[in-house]
């Protein structure tokens, strides 16, 4: 992976000061609502208090998982390509593992049993940041469909969402997401990139066109 995180699209301040920040926010917040319950662990807000606990405790968690996949990505350690992985199951189980989903991928008449040669576990987390990136930009619109070609699959992520300037399409597979659309540290598409590419493959962006107004276009080689 040759990318790595630099200053954000705004050029306002320098990533790592940025990913100091973020990492601070959700300890704060736990700092406050620990001391609140210690205080008066019997009052009427105790379990809002535990609430807030859970869901930042949760957050900091995935948020360090985030930087950890970052961080074996640039040491190029993220994928272990060492299974025969069925692309339709692994994609069945990235959009169940999504709250609310009802994507159903749409599969071109030869693009069913297609087995590619990688790691399970990373290629459903590359399908599930890609397809929470779509239903972010629009859930209404929002589809996947998978192809068959000169040797590799093509998996399309594509929705009627608003057309993003050639600067901010560029970036996105570039630089970490500000502010990112899960509240994490924005480098989900960075590490889905390092996914796609510790398995032979690529990952690109399309801009709009007669059919939609964005696409991830992301091709892995067939076993």
């Amino acid at each position: 992976m040759n990318d790595r995180p630099h200053d954000d699209a705004s050029g306002e301040r320098p990533w790592f000061d940025r990913l100091a920040h973020d990492l601070r926010n959700p300890l704060t917040s736990l700092q406050t609502a620990a001391y609140l319950l210690r205080s008066d662990p019997g009052g009427s807000n105790a379990q809002e208090l535990a609430d807030i606990v859970v869901r930042q405790a949760q957050r900091r968690s995935k948020m360090s998982e985030e930087h950890d996949d970052w961080s074996r990505a640039a040491q190029r350690r993220l994928v272990d390509p060492g299974e025969r992985v069925d692309l339709e199951s692994t994609l069945d189980m990235a959009i169940g593992a999504i709250r609310d989903c009802t994507l159903d991928p749409v599969y071109a008449p030869d693009a069913r049993g297609l087995v590619v040669q990688g790691d399970a576990l990373r290629l459903s987390q590359l399908f599930r940041s890609l397809a929470e990136q779509s239903l972010a930009r629009d859930a209404q619109s929002a589809r996947i469909t998978v192809s068959r070609r000169d040797g590799v699959a093509d998996i399309a992520f594509e929705d009627h969402g608003p057309p993003l300037d050639d600067d901010t399409r560029d970036n996105l597979l570039r630089a970490p997401q500000v502010p990112p659309i899960d509240h994490g540290l924005g480098l989900r598409l960075l590490i889905a990139k390092a996914i796609v590419e510790g398995h032979g493959g690529t990952l690109a962006i399309d801009g709009a066109d007669a059919n939609v107004n964005h696409r991830f276009r992301c091709t892995l080689p067939l076993a």
